[in-house]
Formats: structure tokens, C-alpha cells, sequence
């Protein structure tokens, strides 16, 4: 079973408009093209996703469950996209940095301001958490960096 973004999409449209035809004008499709690709959806799956009626389509239990995760995976793909944009407009890199309250509050932000202006082409992702978490995250690669008290 494959489905590219432009079935998923598709499917979607189909099923917020009602009908495979306003669906199909939404999605920027030929009717016949968007009904062939409805079909081999449901052809790879080996099962319905619409029910057909005069009234316009609703979706199968099947069609619900694949509208569900391609609505998720739309999301995603959307997510992906401004993510990487951000990459197109020159940012080169990302840190994440984890920092105790401490850290956070006294050290970090003269620091952190001074690191920015001079790296604009840097962006980086600061969660607060304790001391023995950071430790923790920062050996499993959760974050890049972490700030820790000195006793830990």
C-alpha cells in the first residue's frame, strides 16, 4: 500500500467537501483523475473508503481511520516544510540546549543574547528541567547541550 501526499490530500478534499467532484476541484484535479486515484486507493488497500450515494460520499470505517492519520500526516508534511524553510533563508544550524532554573534564570540570558546576535544563523531550541533529568537527556542525545549545578 502507497500513498503519495496528493492521494492523501485528495482523499481529504473528497471528504470535507461530500463529493468526489468538489473534491476533485479542490485538489486541483480532473474528475476522472481524482476517481482513478480513489480507486486504486481503495484497490491497494484492498478495501472501501467511500461509501458512494447520490447524496455525495462518507467515508468507510476504513475511510475514517485513513482520514485520521492522513490528516496527521498532511500536518506533518506541512510541519517539514516550514521547518526546512527555515533553512532556505540561511539558518544553518539548531541547538538544543537543556538548563537548570539557575542557569535559566542568572546565566543564560546575557550569555545566550551575546550568542544569537553574533550567530544569527543559529537557532536554538532552551527547555528548562533539573539537573539529574539534563544529565540523562543529554546521554541518550535528547539535547545537544545541557547546564547542570555543580553538584550533580
Amino acid at each position: 500500500m502507497r500513498f503519495d501526499l496528493t492521494d492523501l490530500k485528495l482523499f481529504c478534499d473528497v471528504l470535507d467537501a461530500g463529493s468526489i467532484t468538489a473534491g476533485a476541484g479542490k485538489s486541483a484535479l480532473a474528475l476522472a483523475a481524482a476517481s482513478t486515484r480513489i480507486r486504486g486507493m481503495e484497490e491497494a488497500l484492498g478495501a472501501p473508503l467511500l461509501v458512494r450515494s447520490r447524496q455525495g460520499v462518507t467515508p468507510t470505517p476504513a475511510g475514517r481511520t485513513l482520514l485520521k492519520h492522513a490528516r496527521t500526516i498532511l500536518a506533518q508534511s506541512a510541519r517539514l516544510k516550514e521547518d526546512l524553510g527555515a533553512f532556505a533563508g540561511g539558518l544553518s544550524g539548531e541547538v538544543r540546549l537543556l538548563a537548570n532554573t539557575n542557569a535559566l534564570t542568572e546565566f543564560l540570558p546575557e550569555a545566550l543574547s551575546s550568542f544569537l546576535a553574533s550567530h544569527p544563523q543559529v537557532s536554538v531550541d532552551l527547555e528548562e528541567r533539573l539537573s539529574d533529568e539534563i544529565v540523562g537527556l543529554v546521554a541518550e542525545g535528547a539535547a545537544d547541550v545541557g547546564i547542570v549545578a555543580g553538584t550533580v
